[in-house]
């Protein structure tokens, strides 16, 4: 990898790190899914401006199912599944459960691709769920019902990331990523958008500058500037070498969250998120040739 490909790809690895901390900052005060929409809405926008800058054509009527249901399955679903789970469980949790996603992409390719799924990542979805286990078992945060809820909540955003990446392996492979990235983003805000008004109002009361700051970063940079950095990567070093970002996010979003909300770093974090990042390499195939990674995001 060249060096300033090298240099984006850590950057991108803090900024998706940073999305989690801004998740914990935002979704409390104004609650999950005005918080996911804005996300959306402001990534649409940003992506969009960057789509038509290129002469992108998005090919509305043709491709609007396809937007729709990667819209559903990569944005409002498991946004809204994190947002929500930011409200009970620290950041480094959220990171962990979304490290599992190559791992339940690979699951989706066996049942939707008739993919071979080798030993070794069948092994890799045990180990991943036996690292969430250690985690959730020995990790900082007291283990309740609402910890346990917001553990399965961003498993579950996981698991829809898993079925987007597969999806979109099947069915845009004829789009051009940036109009599929911009396209599916304004599909998600516009079915979010119901669920989102009721907290409108509540959300440009006084002292509240820093959430829609928080949701201001988490659109534009997280989500549109993200998606850029991402897409080049992919196209000037191949996809294999794009998605071991995975390995970056998890570390970039404890060091964020320990810096600037004091979550404490643990052994029982350390261990739990080696074990899942383990997990995840198995999946990926790091180091074996002939392996083809999974879908990130």
């Amino acid at each position: 990898m060249s060096l300033p490909n090298l240099f984006r790809l850590l950057l991108l690895g803090a900024i998706w790190g940073a999305s989690f901390m801004l998740m914990r900052i935002a979704a409390p005060m104004i609650g999950p899914m005005l918080t996911t929409f804005g996300r959306a809405f402001l990534g649409a926008i940003t992506l969009y401006v960057f789509a038509r800058s290129r002469g992108v054509d998005f090919a509305w009527r043709k491709n609007f199912r396809v937007y729709l249901v990667i819209g559903l399955a990569n944005t409002a679903i498991p946004f809204s599944l994190f947002a929500w789970s930011a409200l009970y469980i620290p950041s480094a949790y959220m990171a962990t459960m979304n490290s599992l996603t190559p791992i339940f992409t690979a699951l989706f390719g066996l049942m939707m691709l008739n993919e071979r799924l080798s030993i070794l990542r069948l092994l890799a979805f045990l180990l991943g769920l036996f690292g969430v286990a250690v985690l959730v078992g020995i990790g900082p945060t007291e283990v309740t019902p609402l910890v346990i809820a917001g553990v399965l909540a961003a498993t579950g955003a996981a698991v829809s990331y898993g079925f987007a990446a597969t999806y979109t392996r099947m069915k845009a492979g004829g789009i051009a990523a940036p109009a599929t990235a911009a396209g599916s983003q304004f599909a998600a805000a516009v079915c979010l958008l119901p669920f989102a008004l009721p907290g409108l109002p509540h959300a440009f009361e006084a002292g509240n500058w820093q959430v829609l700051a928080a949701v201001l970063v988490l659109g534009v940079v997280c989500t549109g500037v993200a998606y850029g950095l991402f897409f080049h990567l992919i196209s000037k070093e191949g996809a294999t070498k794009a998605v071991t970002v995975t390995f970056l996010i998890p570390a970039t979003a404890i060091i964020w969250a320990w810096l600037l909300l004091g979550e404490p770093v643990t052994a029982g974090t350390l261990i739990g998120l080696a074990i899942v990042l383990l997990a995840t390499g198995m999946a990926l195939g790091i180091g074996l040739p002939g392996r083809r990674a999974a879908g990130l995001r």
